[in-house]
């Protein structure tokens, strides 16, 4: 592992880990209440420590711990304590419930007493409440180890799914020695159940026996089942990013794609990206992933993938296209620049309606994809660039980025200035002063 402080570790989780919540639940929900099922045990700790971290970071709405004391053995009531101290020092809302008719000398005890868990825990919940689990890649890879020997079906044997319906389990993008580490930083107070370690459970069996020797002989086997597992699940459509990406519309052209949206589906973007691709195969995931992480940051591109294919990103809108494709940026500048400044000044004013009815029509062209992201001079006020965030580059218009630099004039991607005025209406006036720059490319040569 790489040698990091405590500081910079705890900072590099919790932005991994909500980079991965983000994409299990809709804003909405995050802004909700939160119930973390908390046994006492170093997983659970470490779960409640990170809602509680991102709930004082206001990236959470309220969150409190639940226990649930089987009531099978004595050391329960301790654990139980535990819990309770730690959420009283750290103010976090605190029940606990008892299951009752629990005998740990009965057949398929793990069984039975995950289900009355689980029963509890959705009973207890507020509506809307989502409630976090503690299983993370480690218990993924044992319960697709038991499956694939007990089923042949497929979708039952892929892993523990991230979401289901009001479960959420946000450490399934981490492994329980990253876990652990975490806790050793945060100086976490735990309890280990001694139960645990009993191989006469299958579980405990595949952990204590089957686990070691897997990684002894492929240390990178949690890495490579994470891959398979997103790679099956994207195959049989039931991957959870899809359902929960902020994709309005797909608009599929010859030579590529764009994509209408601010959250966007890994599996449905490597989709995309093989349909573009001059190989039949390539490694596609991480680019993906390494992209996705990019745009969170602010990033726009060009990002490259295997068999030529390009990606970049303009706030609300990601496109895809093979590289070399050539856009539209010679003819607009050339036509921008043949225009005086009387008029471009001489342009008229236009309303939200009238630019969401150019944005359909943009997108309807047939050459829609060379002159994407669709940019547009902003011919106002100064104000009005400063709400509206102007430019004056784009990575896939450089000669207009230049004549427009050269001019003193800014521009704004359309998709970004139909969404920022939607966002900001109260700062914006019905109408602004606005130039179509895309509409430029076919001026002179019409008139020719």
């Amino acid at each position: 592992m790489k040698k990091l402080s405590s500081a910079a570790y705890q900072t590099l989780f919790l932005k991994h880990l909500w980079r991965f919540l983000s994409r299990a639940a809709s804003p909405r929900e995050l802004a909700g209440n939160h119930a973390v099922a908390v046994s006492g045990g170093p997983d659970s700790m470490a779960l409640l420590w990170v809602a509680h971290e991102l709930r004082r970071q206001q990236k959470l709405g309220p969150v409190r711990a639940i226990f649930v004391n089987h009531q099978t053995r004595p050391a329960q009531q301790q654990e139980g304590e535990l819990v309770r101290r730690f959420c009283a020092e750290q103010e976090i809302p605190f029940v606990e419930l008892r299951a009752t008719d629990l005998q740990s000398s009965a057949g398929n005890f793990e069984e039975r007493a995950r289900k009355e868990r689980r029963r509890l825990c959705l009973a207890e919940l507020a509506p809307q409440e989502l409630l976090w689990v503690g299983h993370h890649l480690d218990d993924s890879f044992e319960w697709n180890f038991m499956q694939r020997h007990r089923s042949a079906q497929v979708r039952s044997a892929i892993g523990i799914p991230v979401r289901n319906h009001r479960i959420v389990r946000p450490f399934l993008c981490v492994t329980r020695a990253q876990i652990e580490r975490l806790g050793q930083f945060v100086n976490l107070p735990s309890a280990v159940d001694p139960t645990n370690r009993d191989v006469r459970f299958e579980r405990n069996y595949v952990r204590e026996k089957i686990s070691p020797l897997v990684l002894a002989r492929y240390p990178k086997y949690l890495k490579l089942y994470a891959q398979w597992a997103n790679s099956m699940a994207s195959l049989l459509k039931v991957d959870l990013p899809a359902s929960r990406a902020d994709v309005r519309h797909v608009h599929v052209f010859e030579a590529g794609a764009a994509i209408e949206g601010t959250r966007f589906s890994s599996s449905e973007l490597q989709k995309l990206i093989h349909r573009y691709s001059l190989k039949d195969r390539g490694e596609t995931s991480t680019p993906v992933e390494r992209m996705l992480l990019a745009i969170e940051n602010r990033k726009k591109g060009p990002f490259h993938f295997s068999g030529g294919v390009e990606a970049y990103y303009s706030p609300g809108l990601l496109l895809l296209y093979r590289r070399g494709f050539v856009t539209a940026d010679k003819a607009i500048a050339a036509a921008l620049g043949r225009l005086s400044p009387e008029a471009i000044e001489a342009q008229a004013s236009m309303g939200r309606l009238e630019l969401e009815l150019a944005w359909q029509r943009l997108l309807e062209r047939h050459d829609a994809l060379a002159h994407l992201p669709g940019l547009i001079l902003v011919l106002d006020t100064p104000v009005i660039h400063k709400v509206l965030n102007s430019s004056v580059y784009d990575p896939r218009f450089p000669e207009v980025s230049k004549l427009c630099q050269e001019r003193g004039l800014r521009f704004v991607p359309l998709r970004k200035c139909l969404d920022t005025w939607r966002q900001k209406e109260q700062r914006l006036p019905k109408t602004i002063k606005l130039l179509l720059l895309y509409n430029l490319s076919n001026l002179f040569t019409s008139q020719r």
